[in-house]
């Protein structure tokens, strides 16, 4: 009993700090003068180098990096940040976070198509409500950042349930390993894919810088792509180390052990609950005027509602005490 009250706290405490980095990195881009791509490559690239810091410096390092689908794990991860920074600079981070709950669809149907387990009727119905309320949610963002700002988050939430997907099926990241390699094994994985960015995007500015203006101005990645320089400005610098170690890396600490002494469905009832959180840190970076105030009508109550408890239904049912409701509902219909 008391190992599932330290994981519930190292699981709010997860919960706190992905809530505090979110809305930090917003302050960060639309605030503080940082790139979304730099501050997302500088927030990996710390990351990883701190986990690395207090993890197990004898781990096969090579075994790690010559694995394509660490590649793919970090490069997905990385992506999966500029998206939703990127989404940060339309909406607050409160309503991206409610948004990003599609992801739990998107996983259901990943699993479903390339693991072959099929969803229950619950999932389904929990589904259907979550993007009802992401629908409505949507309805209240205004009109002329609507479609950039869903696109963002859409393409984020993919991006985190192939995460999810490739997590589960990632050969080094199996149950054997201990704390002090798992923090190795993300840390290399993050601070790589880090670097593979600064490389990519400065490669593709260079090419930019040869194409005409007018399709610069025409496409948003190329308009907003930072230039080599940016990556080593103070701002960028800044921004990404305290987000990186203090909030990233601390998150990443509690989330591997909050679930190597819990489950992930465990850890996920608190993880459904994040824009709450988030919400939370808005109003009181808004106090201190970082922020604008964030004001949530009665649509977007409900919509939130709506989303948060379908989410925690869908989870819930993931546990043992939920694959026993869900034989005496099949009994009951039978």
């Amino acid at each position: 009993m008391f190992q599932m009250y330290k994981a519930g706290l190292l699981s709010v405490g997860t919960v706190l700090l992905w809530a505090l980095m979110n809305v930090s990195l917003r302050y960060c881009v639309l605030d503080y003068g940082c790139n979304q791509f730099a501050i997302a490559c500088s927030n990996a690239v710390f990351c990883g180098l701190a986990l690395i810091a207090i993890g197990n410096y004898k781990i096969d390092v090579w075994k790690i990096l010559k694995n394509y689908q660490t590649w793919l794990f970090g490069l997905i991860q990385v992506l999966r940040n500029v998206c939703m920074i990127s989404a940060f600079v339309y909406i607050s981070s409160t309503q991206a976070n409610l948004l990003t709950n599609v992801e739990i669809v998107f996983s259901v149907l990943f699993a479903w198509f390339f693991l072959k387990r099929r969803p229950s009727g619950v999932d389904f119905v929990a589904m259907l409500f979550i993007i009802l309320g992401c629908f409505i949610l949507t309805a209240g963002i205004p009109y002329e950042v609507m479609g950039i700002a869903v696109m963002w988050v859409m393409a984020a939430s993919v991006l985190s349930a192939l995460h999810a997907l490739l997590a589960e099926i990632h050969p080094d990241n199996r149950g054997d390993l201990s704390m002090k390699d798992r923090f190795s094994v993300t840390g290399w994985i993050m601070f790589v894919s880090g670097l593979a960015f600064v490389i990519f995007f400065t490669l593709l500015s260079f090419v930019a810088s040869f194409l005409p203006e007018d399709m610069i101005k025409h496409t948003y990645i190329l308009q907003y792509l930072p230039s080599a320089v940016e990556y080593f400005s103070w701002n960028n610098l800044i921004g990404g180390f305290v987000t990186g170690v203090f909030f990233y890396a601390l998150s990443m600490y509690f989330y591997l052990y909050a679930v190597s002494i819990s489950t992930s469905e465990y850890f996920m009832m608190y993880r459904s609950t994040q824009a709450v959180f988030t919400y939370a840190v808005e109003i009181a970076f808004s106090a201190f005027a970082a922020l604008p105030l964030l004001a949530l009508n009665l649509n977007d109550c409900f919509a939130a509602f709506t989303i948060i408890l379908s989410s925690l239904c869908m989870i819930l049912m993931r546990t043992p005490r939920g694959e026993k409701l869900k034989k005496i509902i099949k009994r009951l219909f039978k």
